[in-house]
């Protein structure tokens, strides 16, 4: 019979976790739960006291305690985190063109949700970078995609599709392209929220 019990946490049943205990049997390091040791006449005694495991050499197992790894670099949120804030500034006075190249600095849309919005802060959804066209409060299913009265997407496309302007702060101004009805048009003057082929564009 062997004096090394077998530890199953399975097998307690709303009984208290007994202490592990260890000893040196043959220059090895034995460890035992020490529900049945061999006591040192020789006889095994089955649930011992602490007072018999102690004597017949066992000891307490007291795990040793490892200190955590010190951090040897920043985390790659806190990475993140810092390039936002120092670019910042900056990034906020970039033309819509270059604004694009850097889309992933921008606040998220997600993150933004309850809060409000100015016209024409940038806004990061769903891999595309949004202008503000009208102040508001964010809603949860106002998604910029769907929300065209308050979000303008921002594109290098030479000739993007013309949407229907709600006021100045999204108006075309002269020399703005767009295509409309398959035909490309160039805007002839500054505040044009007219349609393509109706006043206010040339046809190219």
């Amino acid at each position: 019979m062997s004096e090394v019990g077998v530890f199953l946490l399975g097998q307690i049943n709303k009984k208290k976790i007994r202490d592990m205990y260890y000893k040196i049997i043959n220059d090895r390091q034995v460890f035992s739960d020490c529900k049945s040791i061999q006591a040192n006449d020789g006889s095994w005694i089955s649930n011992p006291t602490e007072e018999e495991i102690f004597a017949a050499g066992w000891q307490v197992y007291v795990p040793p305690v490892i200190p955590p790894a010190p951090q040897t670099e920043p985390g790659y949120d806190a990475i993140i985190t810092s390039v936002k804030n120092m670019l910042k500034s900056s990034v906020e006075e970039l033309t819509d063109e270059e604004a694009l190249e850097v889309a992933a600095l921008y606040p998220t849309w997600v993150s933004k949700i309850g809060g409000e919005v100015p016209v024409n802060e940038r806004l990061w959804y769903d891999g595309k970078l949004y202008k503000v066209i009208q102040a508001h409060t964010i809603q949860s299913d106002w998604t910029p995609d769907v929300s065209a009265s308050l979000y303008t997407e921002i594109s290098i496309e030479e000739w993007p599709e013309w949407r229907q302007p709600i006021g100045a702060s999204d108006a075309y101004n002269t020399g703005d392209k767009v295509s409309h009805n398959e035909k490309h048009w160039v805007s002839l003057y500054d505040a044009n929220v007219w349609e393509p082929g109706v006043t206010g564009w040339e046809e190219q």
